[in-house]
């Protein structure tokens, strides 16, 4: 049996798990991010794009003095999301232009 203390975590993985199968369905249907690679081997950096999110999501509600409402775990999920996507987009440009990524 899970506490309250517990449910934003699943709440915020939920959100994750989502993401992931939708990131899924669009890799395969073949609308993919620049810096992931298609099919299959992009499936563990779609993960953790997907994860990253929803933990610290989680951490964020579950450190509050307040409990979170559902809408709010959403809409900060997808704002990290978002954040999270754009940085490792960013990060992955870079690494291609200064040659540390072929």
């Amino acid at each position: 049996m899970t506490t309250q203390t517990e449910m934003p975590y699943l709440k915020a993985l939920a959100c994750s798990v989502v993401a992931f199968t939708l990131g899924v369905g669009a890799l395969f249907m073949g609308y993919v991010l620049p810096s992931i690679q298609a099919g299959k081997a992009g499936l563990p950096e779609l993960l953790a794009l997907a994860l990253v999110p929803g933990l610290v999501v989680g951490l964020f509600a579950k450190r509050s003095a307040k409990p979170w409402p559902l809408w709010l775990i959403i809409g900060a999920f997808l704002i990290v999301l978002v954040a999270v996507t754009a940085a490792h987009e960013a990060l992955v440009s870079w690494r291609i232009a200064n040659g540390l990524l072929k």
